[in-house]
């Protein structure tokens, strides 16, 4: 399938390629085993422990709850290494070309821009149903990957359908793995509350016909 690795983006379209394409086209959101190399994984943690972590709210002056704030967490910035090790990853033409073919994109990929972020336990972490598609450049399709080392208790990847409310999938993904899934008006998604004692953690951000990566 597709996968992030030292050398770049490696695509392999066998079997397994049709198989998660006909998913997406069907529930507008799929998971990449092993997207990232373990060559790579097995340096993320470092970065994320010696990472300063700053408290992140996500503001909607539509939003009637909680202030505006639709979705609380910690971040860390973008100068910092594990930001930017993803951000050269990601912002590969291959890689570009790959999700282009595989969502059947009418419209180039050309940049991805994400953040690092963490949720804790309880309550003052959450996130609520959103699209994503308004508000600044064009969102194309939406990357999380998840850098948990350990299994997290909730923290789950959500999708639906915006007029119906029908959960089109529910995601857990493993240490690695990556959700790939559609920006529309027509699809809300969110990440469930986590509970337990470990924090949920990834990269996660959108890949856009708008944004030129040589200009990052």
């Amino acid at each position: 399938m597709i996968q992030l690795a030292l050398s770049g983006p490696v695509v392999v379209k066998d079997d397994e390629w049709i198989v998660q394409q006909r998913e997406f086209a069907r529930r507008h959101c799929v998971v990449f085993k092993s997207f990232v190399d373990p060559a790579i994984l097995h340096r993320v943690p470092r970065m994320l422990e010696t990472s300063r972590w700053i408290i992140n709210e996500h503001v909607d002056e539509r939003w009637k709850k909680n202030n505006g704030v639709f979705a609380r967490e910690l971040s860390v910035s973008d100068s910092e290494p594990v930001v930017q090790a993803f951000h050269l990853l990601l912002n590969q033409p291959r890689l570009f070309e790959a999700i282009a073919e595989f969502t059947g994109s009418a419209v180039p990929i050309r940049g991805f821009r994400g953040r690092c972020y963490q949720r804790l336990p309880g309550d003052e972490h959450y996130g609520s149903w959103h699209s994503d598609s308004t508000g600044g450049p064009k969102k194309l399709y939406g990357l999380s990957i998840n850098l948990s080392r350990a299994p997290v208790a909730g923290g789950s990847f959500l999708i639906r359908s915006r007029e119906t409310r029908e959960i089109l999938r529910t995601v857990t993904s493993g240490f690695g793995d990556a959700c790939l899934f559609r920006i529309s008006k027509a699809l809300d998604h969110r990440v469930s509350a986590v509970r337990g004692t470990r924090p949920r953690c990834a990269f996660a951000g959108w890949f856009s016909g708008t944004w030129d990566y040589r200009e990052f």
